[in-house]
């Protein structure tokens, strides 16, 4: 039997704008449907989306206060979870040629944040601390 490749024939247009060429740089924190997406859902903690993978670890390690580690464990959750929407909403666009509004979009992560976080959330036996949730509801709200 005979070895079959299948070729797609796909742009090398980025389908989450149309403007730039895709790239990881680019699909992940350059294109306006990343930035839109990062600011969204970063406001507290970023003055500006990230440019790179190495800014969002960065800024990750840099973060300081009494809860800390679990504000830590918010924001990679939040990374991972807009890193990962991004790519199915790329792959939903290609290979199902089905597409998401910006609002929508925002939705579906919100979404798949907040049931993530309430299946890790623990209550305290100690001090008391706000929940994962919380930290999270924090994130979103711009400085005051």
């Amino acid at each position: 039997m005979a070895n079959k490749s299948i070729c797609m024939n796909v742009s090398s247009g980025c389908v989450l704008c149309s403007v730039s060429d895709e790239s990881i740089s680019h699909m992940f924190f350059h294109c306006s449907f990343a930035v839109a997406t990062w600011s969204r859902f970063c406001g507290r903690y970023m003055a500006s989306p990230p440019a790179s993978l190495p800014d969002v670890v960065a800024r990750c390690q840099h973060l300081q206060g009494p809860h800390a580690p679990r504000a830590v464990a918010v924001l990679k959750l939040i990374n991972q979870a807009i890193i990962y929407s991004l790519w199915r909403e790329r792959n939903a666009r290609i290979f199902q040629g089905v597409s998401l509004t910006q609002e929508a979009f925002f939705s579906v992560v919100d979404r798949r944040l907040r049931d993530r976080l309430l299946s890790l959330s623990l209550p305290s036996a100690t001090a008391p601390s706000p929940s994962l949730l919380e930290l999270y509801f924090w994130f979103l709200s711009p400085y005051s």
